[in-house]
């Protein structure tokens, strides 16, 4: 078996950190991974099978981390009693998006490299766990607190789903365009207010799905001048 020189793992791991941050996961090559760390290719495969399980070990730590500090946090609200839970609910998950900010702050390299390297797997796997998680979250809430979202058909699993999905994927586009912390702060807590009143024509029980904004069909929107003049000059497509 073959002996680890001590050192050379982490050295290893903040070189293909820089790689991949520089040059993306298809640009990044093992070879120069390895020689940014006064290592060789053999170091890497001693220790990783290959490109895609070194990527993992860069980006997986701080993806786990998030996730484990989000789990504990739903916990802890579960552990909240039924009759306080919707009073505490937005104030405690202000409190929970602001450790979840600073948290990706912490860790800004991984999750840039997690969110823009090219290498949509393990994001796009990141994601699904983070809906998932909220999405069994707010299940557990409507239950405690007695709502009839769901029972009333105002909730489905394809709604809950889609927002859940955009939502997380919108937190990330701080990480995409390189936002500031503070930044950063301020427009998600733009976006989660922006969400929060959905979420809140959703909960209320006393609301009619005839009561929505939208029309039943496209086809009850009146059309205005412009979008008029622009079906017409493409031949009546849309």
């Amino acid at each position: 078996m073959a002996r680890r020189e001590e050192g050379v793992t982490e050295r290893l791991i903040e070189s293909a950190r820089a790689e991949f941050l520089e040059k993306g996961y298809d640009g990044a090559s093992l070879r120069s991974i390895a020689d940014r760390a006064g290592s060789s290719k053999g170091a890497i495969y001693i220790r990783y099978a290959d490109k895609a399980e070194l990527y993992a070990a860069v980006v997986k730590p701080a993806a786990d981390g998030l996730i484990e500090r989000l789990a504990s946090s739903f916990r802890e609200f579960g552990q909240i009693p039924a009759d306080e839970q919707e009073a505490r609910m937005y104030s405690y998950a202000d409190d929970g998006i602001a450790e979840m900010i600073d948290y990706i702050y912490d860790h800004f390299k991984d999750f840039k490299i997690l969110t823009c390297s090219g290498e949509e797997s393990l994001y796009s796997s990141f994601i699904d766990r983070l809906v998932e998680l909220d999405t069994e979250t707010t299940y557990r809430y409507i239950e405690a607190v007695g709502n009839d979202a769901v029972e009333a058909g105002r909730l489905t699993p394809e709604i809950m789903h889609m927002i859940n999905t955009a939502c997380f994927t919108g937190i990330f586009e701080i990480v995409r365009h390189d936002m500031s912390r503070e930044a950063a702060k301020h427009y998600v807590d733009r976006l989660c207010r922006f969400y929060r009143a959905g979420w809140s024509t959703i909960f209320c029980t006393d609301c009619d799905e005839g009561d929505g904004l939208l029309p039943a069909s496209a086809s009850d929107i009146p059309a205005s001048p412009g979008a008029k003049e622009l079906v017409e000059t493409r031949g009546g497509s849309p």
